[in-house]
């Protein structure tokens, strides 16, 4: 008995080390580490991990290879100044998902949007970041208030249709709450293999960064970590919503769309909640004079495989006198905006191409500076 046990404990301590140096010997020879979406130095790194930790996630290194122009400094991660505020200038700051994030992130809306500041003369910030939705936006706009001190006179908070999807989906489970139930931050994700989970990101950079020798011992010890929270994340949910739905955790766009196909009360009401509690907390900044939301339809709108549309879940908050709603559907239909070939093409997310994001810009201002007084 006793020879069986020493047998078994000697065969799975040989196992183990023999997968482990597979493992090592995997990791050094395809450089799994190295990824464009690492960091290059640990001030960024710093940064994106501590704004993360409150606002699920930032800004990719993707702007780094694609428009090196832009992505000077740390704070490009958060937020983009387009124009300087200045106290002699009417200020704006624009929110949003990656339908705001484009305007900076693509070449043909961001001449637009450079037009348009000179234009008009205006301060203007970009802080739009792929998949915010209310909740984010309202912890982004409490950071840029207190620790950059962004205080402006207008806001373009452009709501899109993935935000339901991305407040029942992404964050629901992330958020912090304050006392009263409100938000006060959520959590990123750590190593559960999510969409938008950094973690591996973090880890690789700051080994390569810190750790001087044994690297990839470090990155073996790591993957092994990763795959088994990972695998046991997948374990968790499979066990609580079964094997059928045991990955929506990874909120990836199908699981994000299907709210736009159908949505329960439940559900919506809870949308409902935090967006008005987001509008409410931008309407008793008494230094805003407006508040202008703006919502888009998408294509599978128009081709009858949506059900469900945002701008209609807007029109039933409480809004203030403060708000106003720019909304496409509207103007769409009453022939005021294209509805013909403005989406990119095979994109599952209806974001516009470039030449109908630059149109877009340039309507949404014009529509102000008439709502404006």
């Amino acid at each position: 008995m006793k020879k069986n046990i020493i047998l078994v404990f000697f065969s799975l301590t040989f196992s183990a080390i023999l997968v482990y140096l597979l493992v090592f010997i995997w990791v050094a020879v395809l450089e799994k580490y190295k990824d464009k979406n690492n960091f290059t130095n640990l001030e960024n790194l710093n940064f994106h991990e501590k704004y993360s930790k409150k606002l699920h996630h930032l800004r990719g290194n993707n702007w780094l290879h694609e428009k090196q122009n832009i992505l000077w400094n740390k704070e490009d991660y958060l937020f983009s100044t387009i124009s300087e505020y200045k106290s002699d200038k009417d200020n704006y700051l624009i929110q949003g998902d990656s339908w705001a994030e484009y305007m900076v992130f693509k070449d043909q809306t961001f001449d637009s949007l450079n037009d348009i500041v000179k234009r008009l003369n205006i301060g203007l910030i970009n802080s739009g970041i792929s998949s915010y939705s209310p909740s984010p936006m309202k912890v982004q706009y409490k950071i840029l208030e207190e620790e950059y001190r962004v205080k402006p006179d207008y806001i373009i908070s452009i709501i899109d249709q993935t935000d339901i999807g991305d407040e029942l989906c992404r964050y629901k489970h992330n958020i912090v709450e304050n006392n009263d139930g409100s938000v006060k931050s959520i959590k990123r994700e750590f190593n559960t293999g999510a969409v938008l989970d950094a973690s591996k990101h973090y880890n690789f950079s700051r080994i390569q960064l810190e750790k001087k020798k044994f690297i990839n011992f470090h990155i073996t010890n790591y993957y092994i970590y990763k795959t088994y929270h990972e695998i046991k994340t997948r374990v968790l949910n499979i066990k609580k919503f079964g094997f059928k739905n045991g990955g929506n955790y990874k909120c990836e766009f199908q699981q994000i769309q299907k709210y736009l196909i159908n949505i329960n009360n439940q559900e919506k009401e809870y949308f409902k909640k935090r967006t008005q509690e987001y509008l409410d907390y931008l309407v008793s900044k008494k230094y805003l004079k407006k508040i202008f939301i703006v919502t888009f339809p998408h294509k599978n709108h128009f081709e009858g495989n949506y059900n469900v549309n945002v701008s209609n879940i807007i029109n039933e908050l409480n809004l203030s006198p403060k708000i106003i709603h720019i909304n496409f559907n509207e103007i769409i239909q009453s022939n005021r905006f294209q509805k013909e070939n403005i989406y990119a093409l095979n994109d599952p997310a209806s974001h516009l191409n470039e030449e109908a994001h630059a149109l877009y810009i340039k309507k949404i201002f014009k529509i102000i500076k008439e709502k404006k007084y």
